[in-house]
């Protein structure tokens, strides 16, 4: 796992986001799919963003992908969801038809706005399910960089605020499912 605060150094790419906030978490929990920047352009705050966390800037370097799902999600006790369950990500669509599992090469967090909440720890269950997690606070300009397809994972229950976070997993091969194009 990689942590880093104060990743995104391009204040105003940040601004950018903070000033259309409400658009770029509008379409909460909704699963988008990239094929990233060398096959079309960054033509979005959200592709822009992937694309800084992921070219030249990004601490991992995977050697092949096919592209980025992302989605943004917002949990709060006025939002509708306060907590995400325990869980790991997959190809839902492959699991659902086949029973077989296939999961990105790895997944990140990103905090892209400021928030004043209580709790909305992202949990992650390193030493196995039944063991305590490590707790990472959700804090602004935040990223964070984990086997998101093999470690499962939780976001604990906001009890004050709104948690505001893009989720990016590289993939190889792109999944199954029927992702949109943003």
């Amino acid at each position: 796992m990689i942590i880093i605060d104060d990743f995104v150094e391009d204040k105003t790419l940040l601004k950018q986001i903070e000033v259309n906030k409400e658009e770029f978490f509008s379409d909460n929990g909704n699963y988008y799919w990239w094929n990233g920047w060398w096959d079309s352009p960054a033509d979005t705050l959200k592709k822009k963003l992937i694309k800084y966390l992921w070219s030249d800037k990004s601490p991992y370097k995977p050697v092949t992908i096919s592209g980025f799902e992302y989605w943004t999600g917002q949990f709060g006790p006025d939002k509708g969801s306060d907590y995400l369950n325990m869980h790991l990500d997959k190809d839902e669509a492959l699991w659902k038809d086949t029973g077989k599992i296939s999961s990105p090469i790895i997944g990140t967090v990103f905090y892209p706005v400021e928030m004043e909440i209580e709790g909305g720890y992202l949990e992650i269950f390193n030493n196995g399910v039944d063991k305590q997690p490590e707790r990472i606070e959700a804090k602004f300009n935040r990223l964070i960089i984990f086997d998101a397809g093999g470690t499962h994972h939780r976001v604990s229950q906001v009890t004050k605020g709104l948690r505001s976070a893009i989720a990016v997993n590289l993939w190889h091969p792109k999944p199954t499912g029927k992702l949109k194009e943003e």
